[in-house]
C-alpha cells in the first residue's frame, strides 16, 4: 500500500506487512513483501526506496536470514530504482 508522507521529507511511504496470518514472518512473506514494495515504488515513479529488514521486528524472524532473503529477492527484480535496506541497532 502507498500513502502520502505527511510532514516527512519524502514523496510517500510504501507499507508492507512482512508477516503471515499468524503474525509470524516466513521466507515467502519476506520475499513477497520485498517484491511488492519495489513494485509499488516503481509504479509511483520512485528512483529510490529505503526499507527496514522486513520480518525481523514484530514478525520474529532472524535479522540475518530476513536480510539474506531480501537481498536475494532484490537481485532477481528488474526495477529501475536503488533499494537501501536499513538495519536498526538498539
Amino acid at each position: 500500500m502507498h500513502t502520502g508522507a505527511g510532514t516527512l521529507p519524502f514523496r510517500g511511504i510504501v507499507h508492507v506487512a512482512g508477516i503471515d496470518l499468524l503474525w509470524r514472518s516466513s521466507e515467502r512473506s519476506v520475499r513477497d513483501s520485498t517484491a511488492n514494495a519495489v513494485a509499488v515504488a516503481v509504479a509511483h515513479g520512485y528512483l529510490t526506496l529505503a526499507a527496514p529488514v522486513i520480518g525481523a521486528g514484530s514478525g520474529g524472524g532472524s535479522e540475518g536470514t530476513s536480510l539474506a532473503w531480501m537481498l536475494d529477492t532484490a537481485q532477481t527484480l528488474d526495477a529501475p530504482l536503488a533499494l537501501t535496506i536499513v538495519r536498526f541497532r538498539a
